[in-house]
């Protein structure tokens, strides 16, 4: 009751732009302190999403973070700073120096709590040294589209129910290792095959149908504590004819609020992403996305949109655009008030973060954490690789019969997309499968590889393998923002290898198992769910061992 009347007194005492720059969580290019400094101090913003830009390694983040704070707690009103990423194992910061473990789809495949639970809180305990208080996960889509572009690895799976599970784990693994959680994308981004980083999607369900599946995953956040929950840009006609989620009063208001009863923090998705930029100005797009409801406006920087657009000026004319609009009667303070009473009570629960303690668990040193970290993340995705078909008995591989060729099925040119700096998807500057041709290579396994243009060569030539020869062929998939790997052009070469060595055949799958109906005379997939570089070397390791 004091903080809340503290919060209170604050709200009624702070100028109109202090109180609107509190709502906004920005991103900003570069290791550019200066002009980070510049947003909270002058622009008296309420938090930040960083990246791997920002910050490249641990040291720089521990400086940044303690700066950023340390300006914060200047101001009139000095509640610590949001500090969020992406650390949600598909995607995630600092891969090098961090166990993102295989990722929520092989998570799900898995479907062991406990262990989500303590990938969860590596993920906390990893990330608040540092000083990043707040992780934007877990993802609550539930992946019920296959050919959905942005989600894949990134949902726990395509069922309701074992989403929810999940997600509420997550939620809990998180809020007991001390730092905020986020339930995203609001009301789901599942069901979609359009990526909302470049379009807008559209999603036919009607409220009881959304109730039934895409919905429950929040609804289990919401009951396991969930402090904030990211929206959506897409369109729910059933819903609302007129806005997608985001700018939409009957979804975050009348439903998020009203009948799911959140009373959390409402963060929006970045309003740079093509689903709004293509429709809406970013000033009208902030009030509408105020008035329908949302707490928080986020404008995290996407990569491609800062090669084209001065974001800096963009960044003040938003935030001076919904500063007039209040001034102008358009938006109503009261609204503002509202929302940054939810937004201070929740930062001012950081102060009761103490990250130094929250580095390791109680009784262990850092380097036992470490290595316990890497072990939660090797467990998983050793546990999570399913052999989903053995219809010619090649497994277990018997090497003394057997010789093993290596060759993969993804263009080696599209992995330059895989390790932008921005931090947002996988970024990690070694693929996976790089890392599971090294892992054989130092193995005593008699092992050939062919070149992705060896592989082309050999297809055209289309002459037979050896007798006793098995072609491991990798696919690959990687959930990125505004663009992915060629996984037509993948399954062509799967479809002509099939046609040509049949049998001899085996596909390993670095990602997720929906490719799989369009090989319907496959006789081996093995699949790892993940496409980061723990499940490579655990598929390595079934390779090399000659058995799951």
């Amino acid at each position: 009751m004091q903080m809340q009347h503290r919060i209170s007194q604050l709200v009624a005492s702070l100028p109109l732009p202090q109180k609107v720059g509190q709502l906004f969580m920005l991103a900003f290019a570069g290791q550019d302190l200066a002009y980070a400094k510049t947003l909270v101090a002058d622009f008296h913003i309420g938090g930040f999403y960083l990246t791997d830009d920002n910050a490249p390694n641990p040291a720089a983040a521990r400086v940044l973070a303690s700066e950023l704070q340390h300006t914060a707690a200047l101001r009139a009103c000095d509640a610590p700073l949001i500090l969020g990423v992406d650390q949600e194992g598909a995607w995630g910061v600092l891969t090098q120096h961090t166990d993102l473990g295989p990722g929520n789809l092989a998570l799900g495949v898995t479907d062991d709590l406990a262990l989500t639970a303590q990938m969860y809180q590596v993920y906390a305990r990893q990330m608040l040294p540092l000083g990043y208080n707040t992780i934007l996960a877990p993802c609550a889509d539930v992946n019920s589209n296959p050919d959905n572009p942005i989600i894949g690895q990134r949902s726990f799976g395509d069922s309701p129910e074992l989403v929810s599970r999940h997600v509420a784990t997550a939620v809990q693994a998180l809020m007991q290792a001390g730092s905020l959680s986020c339930a995203k994308h609001f009301p789901g981004h599942g069901d979609t095959a359009t990526d909302s980083h470049s379009g807008l999607p559209r999603v036919e369900l009607d409220k009881k149908e959304l109730l039934e599946s895409h919905l429950q995953p929040f609804v289990a956040a919401i009951a396991a504590g969930v402090p904030l929950i990211m929206t959506s840009h897409i369109l729910y006609p059933a819903l609302d004819t007129e806005y997608p989620a985001t700018l939409s009063p009957a979804i975050l208001t009348d439903l998020l609020r009203h009948e799911l009863g959140f009373d959390g923090v409402i963060l929006t998705d970045s309003m740079n992403m093509g689903a709004m930029r293509q429709f809406y100005t970013p000033v009208a797009a902030a009030v509408q996305a105020l008035k329908a409801g949302a707490d928080m406006i986020m404008l995290s920087e996407e990569h491609y949109e800062n090669e084209r657009t001065d974001y800096k000026k963009l960044q003040a004319q938003t935030i001076v655009g919904v500063i007039e609009a209040v001034r102008q009667g358009e938006l109503a303070e009261a609204v503002i008030d509202q929302a940054l009473q939810r937004v201070l009570r929740l930062r001012y629960q950081l102060s009761q973060q103490l990250p130094e303690q929250t580095a390791v668990a109680p009784g262990q040193s850092a380097q036992v954490f470490v290595q316990a970290s890497a072990q939660v993340a090797a467990h998983a995705a050793q546990s999570a690789l399913r052999l989903k078909r053995n219809s010619a008995g090649v497994f277990p591989l018997q090497h003394q019969k057997q010789s093993l060729l290596l060759a993969f099925a993804a263009d080696p040119a599209g992995y330059d997309k895989i390790c932008n700096s921005r931090g947002i998807g996988p970024n990690d500057p070694i693929p996976a499968s790089s890392v599971l041709r090294a892992e054989l290579e130092r193995s005593p396994l008699s092992v050939e590889f062919w070149s992705y243009l060896t592989l082309q060569q050999q297809l055209a030539a289309g002459a037979p393998l050896p007798e006793g020869q098995l072609l491991v062929l990798v696919t690959e998939d990687y959930p990125l923002p505004g663009d992915q790997l060629d996984l037509a052009a993948q399954q062509q070469k799967v479809q002509q290898a099939l046609a040509l060595w049949r049998q001899q055949v085996m596909v390993l799958a670095l990602r997720s198992d929906t490719e799989l109906a369009a090989y319907p005379e496959l006789a081996t997939y093995l699949c790892s769910y993940s496409s980061r570089r723990c499940s490579a070397i655990a598929a390595a390791k079934a390779l090399i061992d000659g058995h799951l």
